[in-house]
């Protein structure tokens, strides 16, 4: 059987992947790191691209290359451990923070601005209306191609084409000198702001459904998912930094109409409102609804196929229902209480995912990949749970967490970094001398 696609249908798979990635989010961290970096605009993208792309691709390169499924990327763990970690990371990324954020900005900047009187009665009828299409479209995950990659993505990439083009011929100001943070260290302070995306963490989530899709349309055999995930993951990365790199451009050009703001969703909506006035405001809700929408559907399956993994008794159908009504639910709490309650669980769950993938391109050179990866997700685990409990005010917690702050990017939330480098290279070395254990196998648990 011929394992190899059409070149349209790479492309469609590769706008998929693209369409997926690309949240509000992602619109809004570029605009005001390149406002902030003014003339150093394009060292800041540089450190931006690294985190922002870079650990995206590789995570799905990763992720090809041991099947396509979480269970996979965490085999060196115990069973119990694999499931407990899979229904959290799912289970708070998808019904209960992560999709439901997407709703949630999207009625804030693709509908607000067009309503007299906005309410939790407009909120909960656009969270129907919004969440009703991402469930209907994920119902069929290998027709996903078809109805993401072929039709609404051409649609997002050419109202991103207007956004990004526009601010390059009819320029609203010039970069500034640097600000903040990006005064003589821009380059480490993209390299964060990258970081802070969370795509690295949608990753894992993502994976499974990008060899989903391959396996539908008759790629099966290893190597032709690897080569066609990474052809695919190639095509969304260089999407993506196109994207990245106009809007930096955006934000540097836009001091002159707007100054000091609040995030970059608010430079955002005054450059295509002094742009193109009306109609700024309709491309960019448009923009803006098409991505977390996308976002939102990669999201929903992603949680449904790993939920009908762990068990055959659950059905992918009724699954999509339910989370699509949790999503509806949660996304009615607001956008500022989701975030401030979920802020704490992410700077947990994302430095172990990181590690997960880091450790997954490297696992062909470990000498006892069980060794390694269970005393480096624990380091990691252990020194994420610092980072995150930093806001801590009782004096017991203050006192403990005193100890941690002399290691290199704390003050970043990065605490984890340098212990998880030194755990790797120590438990090498010890492999060497302790042979692996045999595999467990799921009927043996």
């Amino acid at each position: 059987m011929k394992q190899r696609l059409s070149l349209q249908n790479i492309i469609g798979m590769g706008f998929m992947t693209f369409a997926m990635f690309l949240g509000a989010g992602n619109l809004i961290f570029p605009p005001l790191a390149g406002q902030l970096a003014g003339t150093q605009i394009w060292l800041a993208a540089a450190g931006f691209l690294i985190t922002g792309v870079g650990l995206p691709l590789l995570a799905v390169v990763m992720i090809s290359r041991v099947g396509g499924g979480f269970n996979e990327i965490t085999s060196e763990l115990p069973r119990s451990m694999i499931v407990l970690m899979g229904c959290c990371i799912y289970t708070i990324v998808v019904p209960i923070y992560g999709a439901p954020r997407t709703g949630l900005v999207a009625y804030e900047i693709g509908m607000i601005p067009f309503l007299n009187e906005p309410n939790a009665v407009s909120r909960f009828l656009y969270s129907v209306a919004f969440f009703g299409i991402a469930w209907y479209l994920s119902l069929n995950p290998g027709k996903l191609l078809e109805s993401v990659g072929k039709i609404i993505t051409p649609a997002l990439i050419i109202l991103l084409s207007i956004l990004g083009i526009a601010p390059i011929f009819s320029p609203l100001g010039e970069a500034g000198e640097p600000m903040n943070g990006y005064v003589g260290n821009a380059f480490a302070r993209g390299f964060l702001e990258g970081y802070m995306t969370m795509d690295a963490l949608a990753a894992l989530l993502f994976g499974v459904v990008i060899v989903t899709n391959l396996k539908s349309h008759g790629i099966t055999s290893p190597n032709a998912l690897v080569r066609h995930s990474v052809i695919t993951g190639c095509i969304a990365a260089f999407g993506l930094a196109l994207v990245y790199l106009s809007l930096f451009n955006l934000g540097a050009t836009s001091r002159d109409i707007i100054q000091h703001p609040e995030n970059g969703g608010q430079i955002l909506s005054v450059y295509v409102d002094n742009l193109f006035g009306i109609y700024g405001n309709i491309l960019l809700a448009t923009v803006v609804t098409l991505a977390c929408l996308t976002t939102a559907i990669g999201l929903i399956t992603a949680a449904s196929e790993y939920f009908c993994e762990l068990s055959h008794k659950l059905n992918y159908k009724a699954l999509v229902a339910v989370i699509s009504i949790s999503c509806m639910m949660f996304a009615n709490l607001g956008l500022n209480q989701i975030i401030e309650l979920f802020i704490p669980v992410l700077l947990i769950l994302y430095p172990v995912c990181i590690a997960l993938i880091l450790l997954g391109l490297i696992r062909h050179l470990m000498p006892n990949p069980q060794l390694v990866y269970r005393a480096t997700l624990l380091v990691t685990f252990l020194l994420s749970l610092v980072d995150a409990s930093k806001g801590l005010n009782h004096p017991l917690a203050k006192e403990l967490l005193e100890q941690f702050e002399r290691l290199p990017g704390h003050e970043f939330n990065l605490s984890w970094v340098t212990p998880f480098v030194v755990t790797i290279v120590l438990t090498c070395l010890l492999g060497k001398l302790i042979t692996p254990s045999s595999p467990v196998h799921e009927d043996q648990v």
